[in-house]
């Protein structure tokens, strides 16, 4: 009787592996997780080739780990049981003070080598542009910086003052830069970042859009007019909540409305609309693709103040709760996310000839990104 006992445990192992592959196998492949907000590995096709240089096997463990039966349960009690524990960082998000995730930054993330180049590229485009348009640059610090009060305890973090300080340095001669850091930093009890997500609330881009208004001489009593929200999500969760499945307190999405009748065309004339919205994706786990649909390569805008001037806006996705207050105060507004379109800053300059030019990206994302580096040197 004493050998059943010491094989029984690998009897139960074995019989729940293969009760898991066969669920594996018989079950529907995902290739979307709602709750990690990310596309997960499929079934890989296998070939000799692929067998051989590894590539078969590397999937294939990725698509074990994505397609594992229960996949986001498991995330979320993996997350509970890590805090029974004590841990205050999970997958490199820290569970801070008033129910705040916040991202654990790092050197990695802010790489000298590929901070150098996009900052030559980037003073080298202001310089260019500079000579016949109003030039900006705004970049959004990180809510683990400005927030870093609600970090936990002797919680490590990258000191992000050094990439404003590099920053500073490449662009003094220019007089562009706007700098947002002390606005929010005076703001910062305020919600002007999602609780849940990386970006800022409209709160937080309005505070930046005032800041912008101030430093290109805009109509600043009109500006603060626009301090005037509506709610439309209570029930918001964001990319942070989405690595570990975790959160105390839902978000909400507020928005500014336009009073002039806008008018958008997307992606040189795929889609064209009245408004900066789409309210379909308050339906779906992405909620904040609200905000102009997502990402999109390009956007023109006019509808704004009869002024003449061309706004283009060089941007991340910080920067599209911003767009709705910045619309109004142009003729015309075009939008660029140099990640979706194959399109050199010289060319764009060339197809819009615009007279001013704001260059808006958070500044971790600006810091790994490779596209601003390759199209705008």
């Amino acid at each position: 009787m004493i050998w059943i006992f010491k094989r029984l445990p690998g009897v139960i192992f074995m019989v729940l592996l293969l009760g898991l592959a066969g669920k594996e196998a018989l079950s529907h492949q995902r290739t979307y997780s709602p709750v990690e907000k990310r596309e997960l590995q499929t079934r890989p096709e296998i070939s000799i080739t692929k067998v051989l240089d590894g590539r078969f096997q590397k999937k294939y463990e990725s698509y074990l780990r994505d397609q594992f039966p229960g996949r986001d349960h498991w995330v979320s009690f993996q997350t509970d049981m890590e805090l029974f524990m004590g841990k205050n960082e999970i997958h490199n998000v820290y569970i801070g003070k008033n129910h705040y995730l916040l991202e654990h930054y790092t050197e990695k993330e802010f790489d000298p080598q590929q901070i150098s180049k996009n900052l030559q590229a980037l003073e080298k485009f202001v310089g260019k542009t500079k000579q016949n348009a109003d030039v900006h640059v705004m970049m959004v610090p990180t809510k683990s910086w400005v927030l870093r009060e609600k970090l936990p305890a002797f919680a490590p973090h990258y000191k992000e003052q050094k990439f404003y300080d590099a920053l500073q340095q490449k662009l003094e001669k220019e007089d562009v830069l706007i700098s947002v850091e002390p606005v929010l930093d005076a703001h910062k009890e305020e919600e002007i970042y999602y609780r849940t997500d990386h970006h800022w609330t409209t709160l937080g881009a309005w505070y930046a859009y005032e800041q912008y208004t101030k430093a290109v001489g805009g109509d600043l009593q009109r500006a603060q007019g626009k301090k005037k929200f509506r709610c439309i999500s209570k029930d918001f969760y964001g990319t942070t909540y989405a690595k570990i499945n975790y959160a105390r307190q839902a978000d909400k999405i507020e928005i500014y409305e336009s009073a002039d009748k806008l008018r958008v065309v997307y992606n040189m004339g795929e889609k064209k609309t009245k408004t900066l919205y789409d309210f379909s994706f308050l339906k779906t786990a992405d909620q904040y693709s609200v905000f102009t649909g997502g990402n999109q390569a390009v956007l023109e805008i006019t509808g704004g103040i009869k002024n003449g001037k061309t706004l283009l806006l060089i941007k991340d996705s910080f920067a599209n709760s911003i767009l709705p207050f910045l619309a109004e105060d142009y003729e015309k507004l075009v939008v660029v996310d140099l990640r979706q379109l194959n399109v050199s800053g010289d060319r764009l300059l060339e197809m819009f000839s615009p007279t001013d030019i704001l260059i808006l990206y958070n500044s971790a994302q600006f810091a790994q990104d490779k596209e601003f580096e390759i199209k705008c040197n």
